[in-house]
């Protein structure tokens, strides 16, 4: 009768640390992002979805040189902005970093801060272009400080062809986005 009661509380041992375990991992955290980036003009604090263009992943988007914040002799900045989600145990709070990577070009990157319960943060952020195709990258947890459920879907890609032509929309001038 003592080896009976030693294997079912054993066996009642190893189910609630399989069940408790399984929690853990549907609790634990994922950070991700909706993949589009946005073009903010001259706002740099926050993004307009009814209004602002945006590119999403693999695709590219034509801006013109003149909707720079500012130009020099390495190209121009453009206020791109991002929106990033945190889940999973969302209980505590939780800082990170975004990272834009301009392939050979420039880095831009700020903290992400995720208050206690809060799921979704946007940034903008001036990213600095030169005239042409320029294949930027944006990730999330780019330093991977943060144990994440998925470490997988932290970043994507997308293109911005800066020209000198003007694309002209009546009223108004506005950068032109291609879908992949």
């Amino acid at each position: 009768m003592k080896n009976k009661t030693f294997v079912l509380a054993g066996l009642f041992a190893l189910l609630f640390a399989s069940a408790a375990s399984a929690h853990a991992q549907t609790s634990r955290t994922d950070l991700s992002m909706r993949t589009a980036l946005y073009f903010t003009g001259a706002k740099a604090d926050k993004i307009d979805t009814a209004k602002d263009k945006y590119v999403v992943k693999d695709g590219t988007m034509e801006i013109n040189k003149s909707h720079g914040t500012g130009c020099d002799a390495d190209g121009c900045a453009y206020n791109i902005g991002f929106i990033a989600f945190s889940s999973g145990n969302t209980s505590g709070e939780l800082s990170t970093y975004g990272l834009f990577q301009v392939e050979n070009g420039s880095l831009v990157g700020n903290t992400v801060f995720f208050a206690a319960g809060e799921v979704t943060k946007e940034g903008v952020l001036p990213v600095k272009l030169k005239m042409g195709m320029n294949k930027v990258t944006f990730t999330i947890d780019p330093y991977q400080k943060t144990a994440e459920s998925d470490e997988e879907n932290n970043s994507f890609t997308v293109n911005f062809k800066v020209t000198s032509a003007t694309i002209s929309v009546p009223g108004r001038k506005i950068p032109k986005t291609v879908k992949p």
